[in-house]
């Protein structure tokens, strides 16, 4: 941080990036109070590095534009108050679109000599498209008798420029429109600090793109590895978390936080791989020091992913914590009741049944969905939040969908 720090005050125009194993929002949020241009987390993904080195040099070409737009407005408005005429183009034309007025400056916009411009066309100065297009506007004042402004681009010593054009109606003794007037502001420099940033926009939109698939990979890395020791979790992890993401929304809960609850419900039973796996392979019931071992893993799996920095986790956490809670109070590991237990924990509970009823297991078979059904009910209100099989019920086919 010392030497980020030191970077962007000594030297302003360099781009900083700071590359970390420590995911601290704290310690970024400093970061990009100094103005640095990317903060990556180790380890880093394929194409991450490259991505914001782009980023942070488009920043910096952003920035050394605009001090470069501003540098230029600061000397025409010096320019305004230290002389006449407005260093600006300004001119007049008449009907006819030949030029009657022209100041310094338009004469040389139109690479001709000082008065050169009077009495010529846009078609005798410019190239035939760009000259139609000003003549349109022209034409638009003439008839409309209104201000016309427009973005004109026109090239100039070989160079594509921009100009922000505004036209005005110029009236007669009798309120005739006999002329138009107008003035033309580059605007080159402001077009490419706006082209740099939608580029800039864009590529960061595929970083954080990249860091969301990162994320995901890193919590399904953690799953495969649970699947490996418990064969009963696989394609049920996978499912809780559609599950639990669906009742979510349902339940009118926030997209940001249904998007949490997609990928953190599928961690909820981390704390199995310190199960003996032969207890979770055991094709017949447990007996009582078995299933104390079982219901170890709720705690297990909130010392695995508590204390962390990430929200994810975070969430993941306290899911693996309180989906074996019950509604009425009689669950573990801590005996919550009622909205004690925090609403992710509700909805993967019913979500994990849901989902763990309907398939097979090494201890039993499938279950028909009505009897599903019938159990989920009779647990409502007493294991489960009743909002909760609400939910479920309400969209019982949506839900049914993702398990078969």
């Amino acid at each position: 941080m010392a030497l980020a720090e030191e970077t962007r005050h000594e030297h302003p125009r360099t781009a900083v990036i700071l590359v970390t194993g420590e995911d601290d929002p704290e310690v970024a949020d400093r970061a990009f109070a100094l103005g640095i241009h990317g903060y990556l987390i180790e380890p880093l993904q394929a194409g991450q590095l490259l991505i914001t080195v782009i980023n942070a040099l488009r920043w910096r070409e952003m920035e050394i534009g605009k001090t470069a737009h501003a540098r230029n407005l600061q000397e025409q408005f010096e320019t305004i108050i230290d002389a006449i005429p407005i260093p600006i183009p300004i001119y007049a034309k008449d009907a006819a679109g030949r030029y009657a007025v022209a100041n310094a400056k338009a004469d040389a916009l139109a690479g001709v000599g000082r008065g050169e411009a009077i009495g010529k066309t846009d078609f005798d100065l410019m190239g035939r498209g760009a000259a139609a297009e000003a003549r349109a506007g022209d034409l638009a004042v003439l008839r409309g008798r209104v201000a016309v402004e427009a973005d004109e681009e026109m090239l100039i010593d070989g160079v594509e420029r921009t100009f922000h054009s505004i036209k005005f109606p110029l009236l007669d003794e009798t309120g005739g429109v006999v002329a138009t007037g107008g003035l033309a502001i580059d605007i080159t420099a402001q077009r490419e600090a706006l082209r740099l940033r939608d580029e800039l926009t864009a590529a960061q939109g595929v970083a954080i793109e990249e860091l969301r698939l990162s994320r995901e990979e890193t919590v399904e890395r953690l799953v495969r590895d649970l699947s490996r020791h418990d064969p009963n979790t696989g394609e049920h992890i996978v499912r809780i978390g559609r599950l639990a993401a669906r009742l979510g929304r349902k339940l009118g809960l926030a997209e940001g936080r249904i998007e949490l609850l997609r990928v953190a419900a599928p961690m909820h039973d981390v704390g199995k791989i310190g199960t003996p796996a032969e207890i979770l392979r055991k094709p017949g019931p447990l007996d009582r020091d078995e299933r104390d071992e079982v219901e170890h893993h709720a705690g297990a799996g909130h010392e695995i992913l508590a204390g962390s920095q990430s929200e994810l986790l975070r969430m993941a956490a306290t899911i693996s914590l309180t989906h074996h809670e019950r509604y009425v109070g009689s669950g573990y590991p801590h005996v919550l009741r009622g909205e004690e237990i925090p609403i992710e924990g509700r909805i993967t509970a019913v979500a994990g049944v849901f989902d763990a009823l309907l398939s097979e297991r090494p201890y039993r078979a499938a279950m028909p969905l009505e009897r599903v059904l019938a159990l989920i009910g009779e647990g409502r209100g007493t294991q489960f939040d009743p909002a909760v099989v609400d939910a479920l019920f309400a969209d019982l086919d949506g839900c049914t969908a993702i398990v078969n």
